[in-house]
């Protein structure tokens, strides 16, 4: 596996990855390009989440997650132009593209869950950074403006690798309860509020979960301190070079 790049010092240097990234033949960067541009077609188009987290953690070797494309435009003005095309609908909400080097799922933004949902209320796609479950997703590259706007916890993320939650309602507690374990296992830390959600979950909600990730739950809470005297795993030490702090919104410099 190719080492790890440090995490962004500022917003304009997300930016300056992102676009970097795009315009990347070796990794796929123009078919995403090109993808943005047909949706830009009806409405302005943002990558949301994975792509940008990862990118701002540990730059492009550590991208390694589907590409999260959300279009400001109405639900209708989507299905329009997806009608033709290679998409299939995914379960929330959103439609499902395979492309060659990269697989896609898109949104409108009022489709998105916690929107529709009513959970969050959202009139720009900047908005969606109080949609996601942990806060270290809260991210989000306007792909026509080039910029970065990202939730309050985000840079604490970056900077101690400590997850939390940003938004606890979600559609797949089942999911989250998967990721949330992986985190765990790889020895990265969970902020207080995550904790307590896996341990409601594990107490209350054992039944909506299977058998075995209910016991490896239940298995690796048991070894967490409690929330009084700390939670969680020690952080990983500090990246050389992390970042002391990003600006909500950023545009990156010519």
């Amino acid at each position: 596996m190719a080492d790890l790049g440090s995490p962004v010092r500022d917003g304009a240097e997300l930016c300056r990855r992102m676009q970097a990234f795009l315009a990347d033949e070796a990794r796929g960067g123009p078919e995403i390009a090109d993808l943005i541009g047909h949706l830009g077609q009806v409405g302005e188009v943002a990558i949301f989440g994975g792509m940008a987290r990862d990118l701002a953690r540990g730059g492009a070797a550590a991208f390694a997650s589907d590409v999260d494309l959300v279009v400001h435009a109405p639900p209708a003005r989507l299905a329009e132009l997806m009608r033709d095309g290679a998409a299939v609908r995914n379960r929330f909400g959103g439609y499902r593209i395979a492309g060659r080097r990269h697989t896609y799922d898109v949104w409108a933004l009022p489709s998105t869950w916690a929107v529709r949902s009513g959970h969050v209320q959202a009139a720009h796609l900047a908005d969606l950074v109080h949609t996601t479950f942990f806060d270290c997703d809260a991210v989000v590259y306007l792909c026509g403006s080039r910029q970065v706007h990202h939730g309050p916890r985000f840079t604490a993320w970056l900077r101690d690798a400590v997850v939390d939650t940003n938004l606890e309602e979600n559609p797949n507690p089942h999911g989250v309860v998967v990721r949330a374990l992986r985190i765990l296992e790889h020895q990265q830390a969970v902020g207080p509020g995550l904790e307590r959600y896996l341990r409601r979950m594990a107490k209350g909600h054992a039944g909506s979960l299977d058998r075995n990730l209910a016991s490896r739950l239940s298995s690796i809470l048991a070894d967490l301190r409690p929330l009084s005297s700390g939670t969680g795993p020690r952080p990983p030490a500090r990246h050389a070079g992390a970042p002391t702090g990003l600006a909500r919104s950023e545009q990156a410099r010519p």
